[in-house]
């Protein structure tokens, strides 16, 4: 039987490649005021200890939100090392939003 994620909770360490992301898009994309509403707003979740499992997720879905507004070519835009924090952030928030991750052990 699974746990309710409402009541599972998600150290933010471990969110450090969504994080990172997070930061990447911040840094390099051109996108409008809502949008980086989107990443002031998850920047403040990920201050705390923790988070519930269903904050973790929605973070993962704005990830993806803000890649997807930065351009098709975003990706290709970014140097190698900021293109690979990226891919680790959104393999994440696949993990996330798609997989069957609980975000802990």
């Amino acid at each position: 039987m699974q746990q309710d994620p409402y009541q599972l909770r998600v150290r933010t360490a471990r969110l450090s490649p969504l994080a990172e992301a997070f930061e990447v898009v911040d840094r390099y994309a051109e996108i409008n005021h809502r949008y980086r509403k989107l990443i002031h707003d998850s920047r403040e979740m990920l201050a705390a200890t923790d988070v519930r499992l269903t904050q973790a997720r929605g973070m993962g879905k704005k990830l993806m939100v803000l890649v997807r507004a930065a351009g098709s070519d975003f990706r290709e835009r970014l140097p190698p090392e900021q293109r690979h924090l990226l891919d680790a952030g959104l393999r994440q928030a696949d993990d996330l939003v798609y997989g069957d991750s609980t975000g802990q052990d």
